[in-house]
């Protein structure tokens, strides 16, 4: 548990600091990761090697995992965002120095290391100074940062472009402006002290539910930005429409304040259920609406919504479940859930489309949300906690 209490004023600038640093951060990572493909592309290099160097950002999290819980008791969130920031800086600034692959993936590993301990760190605060009892409402606003990050790292690429210096010295701006963020919220971070009172597996054994959906809505989003450029000419959709639904799949995320409400007014397993099913139903009606010109956007502007409303109520039941170190360490392995979620999603989505053709899609993922619709309900029926 925190040892710290705030003042109402205080936790809110604890609050604030910490959702719009984290906002900021989603998008530095939307920005950065098309970029380095299109740049790879350029250089001629194949997809095996773009694809290999831009898991490189999410095995390096996996890689450094162990440390987080150490770190975060160490130097705190804010002080320790500060640094991971810092390092984010030194390594962003190298990458246009010199254009090549194998350093580019050097690069993204260290990278990959400092911004996925930043998640760790900004996540933990947000969720340990967040009280239960608006809990939902405080994440969900988190998740419409996030989404409006998301946005704008698409928004900056689209408009200053990929080459030369220019997109690295946005990033760089926004390393310092997610800094600035932070600065003046040191003071009212909450300390992470102790010892977790078991290992990160024995915690996630505690508590599979969180874990388990945070690995799903990694599956699904890599999914989807993996393979609509693929699915979408199936249906009938325009490639040109493909990239602009995907912004408006983000956008969608801006949306989710009705699911944090609800959160805080119901059941919280019942409320991921029901987005589970919803989420299920629109992938199993996903051919017909989006080959309709008009039903198309709507739609996954929707599905943007329940996705990332469903990310938001796995943080919801974490921070239900845990406080203090025990809580970072528990979001440091709901980190590692999403990025094993982002290699093996695409994986295993490609390899079904390779199988069965590109209409493998959206039943694979009906058929792993049906997998945990019922190992959620199944948990909840016989252990009565997440």
């Amino acid at each position: 548990m925190s040892d710290i209490v705030l003042s109402a004023p205080a936790r809110f600038r604890s609050l604030f600091a910490a959702i719009v640093a984290m906002g900021v951060t989603s998008a530095i990572y939307s920005l950065s990761l098309p970029l380095f493909a299109t740049r790879l592309d350029e250089m001629g290099h194949s997809e095996t090697v773009i694809g290999i160097n831009t898991a490189a950002q999410a095995i390096a999290l996996i890689a450094v995992a162990p440390f987080g819980p150490a770190l975060l008791r160490r130097f705190g969130p804010a002080i320790l965002m500060l640094w991971m920031l810092a390092l984010t800086f030194v390594f962003a600034l190298l990458c246009p120095l010199y254009e090549d692959a194998w350093f580019w993936l050097v690069m993204r590993l260290l990278i990959g290391a400092a911004t996925g301990i930043l998640w760790i760190a900004g996540e933990a605060w947000i969720n340990e100074v967040a009280d239960n009892e608006s809990r939902g409402r405080i994440l969900a606003l988190y998740g419409i940062s996030g989404a409006a990050g998301t946005m704008l790292g698409f928004a900056v690429l689209y408009l200053a472009g990929h080459e030369g210096w220019v997109p690295f010295i946005v990033i760089e701006v926004m390393i310092v402006a997610c800094a600035l963020a932070i600065v003046p919220a040191v003071k009212v971070a909450p300390p992470f002290r102790g010892r977790a009172s078991q290992t990160m597996l024995r915690l996630a054994l505690r508590a599979p539910t969180p874990m388990v959906i945070n690995l799903l809505v990694a599956l699904t989003f890599g999914s989807l930005a993996s393979f609509m450029p693929i699915y979408g000419p199936d249906v009938g959709l325009p490639l040109q429409d493909i990239f602009l639904l995907l912004v408006c799949l983000s956008a969608g995320g801006m949306l989710q304040y009705p699911i944090g409400w609800l959160a805080d007014k119901v059941n919280r397993r019942l409320l991921a259920i029901l987005i589970m099913v919803i989420m299920a139903v629109m992938f199993v009606i996903m051919p017909v609406a989006l080959h309709d010109p008009i039903l198309r956007w709507p739609y996954v502007v929707v599905l943007g919504g329940a996705m990332m409303g469903l990310y938001t109520m796995g943080l919801i039941l974490l921070g239900e479940r845990f406080r203090g170190i025990d809580l970072g360490s528990a979001t440091t392995l709901f980190q590692v859930m999403w990025n094993v979620g982002m290699v093996a999603g695409p994986f295993a989505v490609g390899t079904a489309m390779d199988v069965a053709g590109a209409t493998a899609l959206p039943w694979t993922l009906v058929a792993t949300y049906v997998v945990v619709i019922g190992f959620t309900a199944l948990r909840g029926r016989r252990h009565h906690d997440p």
